[in-house]
């Protein structure tokens, strides 16, 4: 086989196998996106002065991510618990923290 053949052979064989990666990222990325409905937040205190949220998804499986703000820390977040599609995540804040604002992310 002539040089200028394996030169193009190599070329073919690495188009080949790029296209087959960037197929394959493709599908995985799209597979893995899940479009989220997220209803009922719910805001409440618990015993010695918890914040805490709750929120409600379909679409796929889920955690709350609620955003708190606590005097002298500022803004950060937790996460709730894992809960499939149509169930309720439950979250809570540090002691003398609020929770501003509660939502659903793909898990």
């Amino acid at each position: 086989m002539s040089m200028q053949k394996r030169v193009a052979a190599l070329a073919l064989a690495t188009a080949m196998v790029g296209a087959g990666f960037v197929g394959i990222s493709a599908t995985s990325a799209s597979a893995t996106t899940t479009a989220l409905s997220c209803g009922n937040k719910q805001f409440f205190s618990g015993s010695g002065g918890h914040a805490g949220a709750s929120i409600r998804c379909t679409g796929g499986a889920f955690v709350a991510n609620v955003t708190c703000f606590k005097p002298g820390y500022g803004r950060y977040h937790h996460y709730g618990n894992r809960v499939e599609s149509g169930g309720t995540s439950v979250v809570w804040c540090d002691l003398y923290a609020t929770a501003e604002d509660v939502t659903g992310l793909p898990s």
